[in-house]
């Protein structure tokens, strides 16, 4: 699909319509009120209301703007107003879906349980899948009819893990399936993942999915009704490529990791129940927090391909639980079996025979099924893998301060443990989340390939599925690669090329399939490296963090909505002209909910070696009063962090008491260490023998020598094999700000104009939560540990200095008053943007390749 296409198809997000009527005027009203309806869906219903004005302004009768002025009338308990305009859009298009379930909403609140039910039936007959009508309805007496079930004489299978893959069942015959799938989260910024998206937004995805040549979705919970019913309607007008669904079970980790509880696996089997039970369009849910919820009528069984129950456990609740029940176990169910096994696998074979048991006995359906699993729990040996007891005893340490190191091979559970009895014909398979660089024995063992090709190798007789891969655009980096597919900074076109070989990679390695991660970014999401910096957490997906891997994975990006008009620097520069000028306009800052932006204009430099941006973040007593070196005269501020600009490298420095990670040199065993060779771009790369641990208390007095850090952090700690071999840390510089255009680069020079546009990151500044201004602090209590405080503003100050050693500052008086203090709105609703990057086309492409392989064996 071309690329005018995809965004076409996305616009479907935004656009509301109806069979047969035409708005009025839709060259003046329509990209108004698309604007009100996204403004509707963030919540914003004060400027919602005012976009749908502006519209009937020049449009009195367009229904789409009618409507929508309709709800927001509603939202805000004006029962006439909203009357009024339902009215008016029925009078003119009695089948208006959208109409009919405001007017039965309003009558609703009035109490008119008549009216409301006349609506709300007739808007059910229109559309099945209004899901509050169905709840009301139920209120007041009339719940969702469904067709009898009729059972079939005998269990069917429609779908079968057999061999090296899956199965299923055609007009043909069996025939071979490959998953070309891709994981669905659906958390919209500023929303929790509960909180799930409307029901336009799932059918554009999950047209964009099949048009991309995705043939499998995953979801790893229950979702709303919305999704099956989009996934059904979809799925009957395409018969001939449908989207298959892998069905997730999600539970938490058992209390004290006990998986044998007695009552959270009654909650975990009742969490089952309820997942058939929606599958086959016969669960009504009811509201419970953190949940999915609704009456289920779509029967979305005949596509559905898989079961994949659980979270990636823990190795160390496996590995109490296993210890609390030692021994090898055998154990016999109605449809499955384990001989020899850990307890941990006969708890997953219980749970997947009581899952198989109920669809069995309730449907005479049977399907795959699987647990979800990863790398730390395979049943290979990593002999590069010691343990945190092996590696301490190696080196003589009592007591080790690095709370971050963690178990990565010590204990398994394998899949091929669990076998069928003869009553389940649909058969079991392995999934795995198996990405290229984590743990390091898959970096250090021979790379991804070759623990693709063991771990084929160690289930010969059952399908892999690799249920997550992919690699991120974010900007930083968790972790390296010495292949070059890091946890890490990517472009967009480079992550788009490094996932397409992946899916190839994966296919050529005999798997049963695999599942790209994943099909937008969300903010909400924490990475171990910057989970520190990113408090209050609760507030973590009211903004993007672009130095979070676990954010940018997206087929889709979601980001920030653009401040300022404008695809190059140079469009943009008239634009910024509007920003209110610091220090007579040499400096412009503006905020959203990724950067902190930028603008120097120094026309009369003549062209200085460097540009140097003073940020005073929290404390005007403390920090540097010097610009890095200890050059030029005194600053009114102290400084937590400085910018530092020239021809070819932009980075941020900090004052070393702000820095919050502290990288120190550790005792070698040897001489010499083995190194990982990793190829990175010049972005203060080093290895060697190095650890980190957070900077506690963060912030100090004030200083004037001029020392500033560079805000190194180490992604792959020091690591001994099992046989002493000594591998060295490695790291970056997170500072080192990568040059271009969005949404890659952070900085651009236009020469033309002689101006400087950069983009920094938030938590390189210690902006611990920009929607609410709260920077890193130590907490007032004393206590260790990172804590925030809210700031009203922060200082920025302006230096350029030149090769032959003249220096320019701003302020030039030096005076604390004249510092220029810029200030940003606060936000509840983040503004954000959707669009597809290159990896749509990128996977559209190799999906398409696949297929036409698969059709000349």
């Amino acid at each position: 699909m071309r690329r005018a296409a995809i965004v076409l198809l996305f616009g479907l997000l935004a656009a509301r319509t109806v069979s047969g009527q035409e708005p009025v005027c839709p060259t003046l009203a329509d990209p108004t009120v698309e604007r009100g309806w996204t403004l509707y869906r963030r919540g914003a219903i004060d400027s919602a209301e005012v976009a749908f004005g502006r519209a009937l302004e020049r449009c009195p009768e367009h229904i789409g703007a009618l409507v929508g002025d309709g709800y927001t009338q509603l939202r805000q308990n004006r029962l006439n107003a909203a009357a009024e305009r339902f009215t008016a859009v029925l009078a003119r298009a009695p089948d208006y879906v959208d109409a009919l379930m405001g007017a039965g909403l309003v009558a609703w609140r009035r109490g008119d349980v008549d009216a409301a039910r006349v609506a709300f039936v007739r808007a059910l007959a229109l559309d099945s899948g209004q899901v509050e009508a169905h709840q009301i309805l139920a209120i007041i007496g009339l719940p969702p009819g469904r067709p009898p079930l009729i059972l079939p004489d005998t269990v069917e299978v429609r779908a079968r893990a057999r061999g090296d893959g899956f199965e299923i069942l055609t007009d043909g015959g069996w025939e071979p399936f490959y998953v070309n799938g891709v994981n669905l989260g659906a958390a919209l910024p500023g929303r929790h993942p509960s909180e799930f998206p409307d029901a336009a937004t799932y059918g554009a995805w999950i047209e964009q999915m099949g048009a991309m040549g995705a043939n499998a979705v995953r979801v790893y919970t229950i979702h709303p009704p919305a999704f099956y019913q989009a996934l059904e309607r979809y799925n009957r007008l395409h018969p001939e490529r449908p989207l298959w669904l892998i069905q997730g079970v999600w539970t938490g980790l058992p209390p004290r990791h006990d998986f044998s509880d007695h009552t959270w696996n009654v909650q975990f089997t009742a969490e089952m129940h309820r997942v058939v039970d929606l599958l086959h369009g016969r669960a009504d849910i009811p509201d419970r927090p953190g949940h999915a919820s609704g009456f289920y009528t779509a029967d979305v069984s005949p596509w559905t391909l898989a079961f994949i129950i659980g979270r990636e456990w823990e190795p160390y609740a496996v590995q109490a639980y296993d210890l609390a029940h030692p021994g090898a176990h055998d154990w016999r169910g109605r449809f499955l079996e384990v001989s020899g096994g850990t307890a941990t696998e006969v708890w997953l074979a219980q749970a997947l025979d009581r899952l198989v048991a109920y669809e069995t006995d309730r449907y005479r359906v049977q399907r795959p099924v699987a647990y979800a699993s990863w790398p730390t729990l395979d049943p290979l040996v990593h002999p590069t893998e010691a343990s945190v007891a092996e590696d301490r005893a190696m080196r003589g340490i009592v007591e080790d301060d690095d709370a971050l190191q963690h178990d990565d091979d010590v204990v398994a559970v394998d899949p091929s443990a669990i076998v069928p009895t003869d009553s389940f014909h649909a058969g079991v398979f392995a999934a795995y989340h198996a990405y290229p660089y984590y743990p390091d024995f898959i970096v250090l063992g021979g790379g991804y390939a070759e623990y693709l090709r063991r771990l084929k190798q160690r289930h010969p007789d059952i399908p892999v599925l690799i249920a997550e891969y992919g690699v991120p655009a974010s900007l930083g980096i968790a972790h390296l690669s010495p292949e070059g597919w890091h946890h890490r900074r990517h472009t967009e076109a480079e992550m788009a090329g490094i996932n397409a070989k992946l899916t190839r990679l994966i296919a050529d390695s005999d798997m049963a399939g695999g599942v790209v991660f994943a099909w937008i970014d969300e903010w909400f999401k924490q990475n171990w490296l910057v989970a520190p910096l990113e408090l209050p957490q609760d507030r973590r997906r009211f903004w993007l963090s672009r130095m979070n891997p676990e954010q940018q994975y997206g087929v889709l990006a979601v980001e920030p909505e653009p401040r300022l008009p404008g695809a190059t620097l140079a469009e943009r520069v008239a634009a910024w002209q509007d920003v209110a000028p610091l220090y007579g306009g040499a400096v412009r800052a503006l905020a959203d909910e990724a950067y902190l932006r930028l603008l120097v204009t120094l026309p009369d430099t003549s062209g200085p070696d460097s540009i140097l941006i003073g940020i005073d973040v929290l404390e005007p007593e403390a920090g540097s009063f010097r610009w890095p070196g200890g050059a030029d005269s005194m600053l009114p501020v102290g400084l937590e962090f400085v910018i530092v600009a020239t021809s070819n490298e932009v980075r941020v420095l900090a004052d070393p008491a702000a820095n919050p990670f502290r990288v120190r040199r550790q005792a070698m065993l040897r001489d010499s260490l083995a190194t990982m060779q990793v190829g990175l771009p010049p972005l203060g790369l080093f290895q060697g023998a190095y650890d980190q641990v957070p900077r506690f208390p963060l912030g100090g007095a004030r200083h004037s020598d001029g020392e500033f850090d560079s805000l190194r952090v180490v992604t792959n700690r020091v690591r001994l094999s099992r046989d002493g071999v000594e591998f060295a840390a490695s790291g970056y510089d997170r500072g080192v700000l990568p040059s271009g255009a969005e949404p890659d680069g952070l900085w651009e020079w236009d020469a033309a104009r002689e101006v400087l546009e950069i983009r920094v990151p938030w938590s390189l500044l210690n902006v611990a939560d920009p929607s609410t201004r709260r920077v890193m602090a130590n907490p007032a209590d004393g206590s260790t540990g990172f804590a925030t405080r809210q700031v009203e503003s922060i200082g920025i100050l302006l230096a350029t200095r030149s090769g032959d050693g003249t220096w320019r500052t701003w302020p030039a008086s030096g005076q604390v008053e004249d510092v220029a203090r810029f200030t940003w709105d606060t936000w509840d609703e983040p503004r954000w943007r959707m669009r597809p990057r290159p990896l749509y086309e990128a996977l559209q492409a190799v999906y398409r390749s696949m297929r036409v392989t698969a059709q000349d064996r």
